[in-house]
């Protein structure tokens, strides 16, 4: 598996793709390919080394940096990614500490109505939380 720099930018409609280590491969001064989509990046640079360096693309492992107007998005995006995996396990802990309140509430006698003020849920929400 062979690492390659991949540069990514935006010029007007198009990403524009730069792959530095192959440039002066085989005569080509700049090896450069385009985008329409931001999904089509990947591919289409995985295409292009694989045609120019003439390996199998499953051998080409991307090191993406992409920038559009001096925002480096790959920062941006890793960011995200990471953001979402927090938010989804602090959904996950909220759940289970809400399951466990509503669940110790019901059984201490309080009302589906109470323990969805309580826990800040409608009191049908309380009841699938109890039910859960």
């Amino acid at each position: 598996m062979t690492t390659y720099h991949v540069d990514v930018y935006r010029d007007d409609r198009w990403w524009m793709i730069r792959v530095p280590e192959l440039d002066g491969s085989q005569g080509i001064a700049e090896v450069i390919s385009q985008a329409r989509r931001y999904a089509e990046i990947e591919p289409q640079a995985r295409d292009l080394i694989a045609l120019v360096a003439d390996v199998a693309p499953s051998t080409i492992k991307l090191d993406l940096h992409v920038t559009a107007r001096n925002l480096d998005i790959t920062a941006t995006a890793e960011q995200i990614a990471a953001d979402r995996v927090a938010a989804a396990e602090a959904e996950r802990r909220v759940l289970d500490e809400s399951t466990r309140a509503a669940r110790e509430l019901k059984a201490a006698g309080v009302t589906l109505r109470d323990i969805g003020d309580i826990i800040g849920v409608s009191f049908q929400r309380a009841g699938q939380l109890v039910a859960r």
